[in-house]
């Protein structure tokens, strides 16, 4: 098959790898002209392009037979909700109204996030693909909700839609770092809600999902994580703050996420299990 993969960052190129290693024609799409050197000593071909630019990408997935949207928001450029209204837009709304009015009908694989059910469904035992999601104008759960709308009512038949944990893997720093991160570069205090469950899914994992899904021709909405039942964040991200002889984080709640386990059913029944993506952390000896 002939693949386009949009988004040669941690997952799409890991994706893009795979695929190319089992026979697949594999095009890869960078923002950064500095990396296309690289990336072409890897795949069959490289455009620079962005999401956004309709043109481009019409051109690019006419001759595809399956396109990946692997792109995403940058965190350094999310961390406000004025910050999260611009990069979400651009990168997953507008990329996905260029796919879906590109000619041709390619399978099309997209990654959303597990943050659209934001606490919608904290009064539910079990969060799957049929509970209510949130209806906050936060940019994040509110721009990811708008790309899945346009792939299901533009390419119903012909999509796949994962809804991720949070990635980790490969070059990301690990969560240690980014708990680090949070007290040095934003006065310790974070979007994120102190009782949500931290779901993560390893870059691999989210790869090897992509693969299944494009060779497989699976369709629908997907919840993409481990099975297993995760700490909350404030569990996790205290207990390491404590750990470095930091203050316990803030936490704003701007991004709500769900406070009960998420099942992942429908994608074990579709044939793939995430068994990369939860590790219990050392400081958590009880998860």
């Amino acid at each position: 098959m002939k693949i386009l993969v949009i988004g040669a960052g941690l997952v799409g190129a890991s994706a893009a790898t795979t695929l190319r290693e089992r026979g697949h024609h594999v095009t890869v799409t960078t923002t950064t002209p500095g990396r296309v050197e690289d990336l072409q000593s890897r795949f069959d071909d490289v455009v620079v392009l962005r999401g956004a630019d309709r043109e481009a990408v019409h051109a690019c997935v006419a001759e595809a037979d399956a396109v990946v949207v692997s792109a995403g928001p940058v965190a350094a450029h999310s961390m406000t909700p004025e910050d999260r209204a611009k990069t979400y837009h651009e990168v997953l709304v507008a990329t996905a109204e260029s796919v879906t009015s590109a000619p041709g009908t390619p399978h099309l694989v997209a990654l959303s996030a597990l943050s659209v059910y934001g606490d919608a469904s904290n009064h539910l035992d079990t969060v799957d693909e049929d509970s209510p999601v949130t209806d906050s104008d936060d940019p994040s759960p509110n721009r990811f909700l708008a790309m899945e709308d346009v792939y299901r009512t533009t390419a119903g038949e012909r999509s796949t839609i994962f809804r991720c944990g949070d990635i980790f893997g490969a070059d990301d720093p690990p969560i240690d770092a980014k708990v680090a991160m949070a007290h040095q570069y934003l006065g310790g205090s974070v979007p994120f809600g102190a009782d949500a469950l931290l779901y993560r899914l390893h870059v691999e994992d989210a790869a090897d999902a992509i693969v299944h899904a494009v060779e497989t021709r699976i369709t629908g909405t997907y919840n993409l994580t481990h099975p297993e039942h995760p700490p909350t964040n404030a569990e996790l991200f205290d207990a390491i703050s404590a750990a470095q002889d930091l203050p316990p984080l803030v936490y704003r709640a701007e991004i709500a996420a769900p406070a009960v386990p998420i099942s992942v059913d429908r994608l074990r029944d579709a044939g793939f299990v995430a068994t990369r993506s939860y590790v219990a952390h050392p400081l958590l000896a009880a998860h």
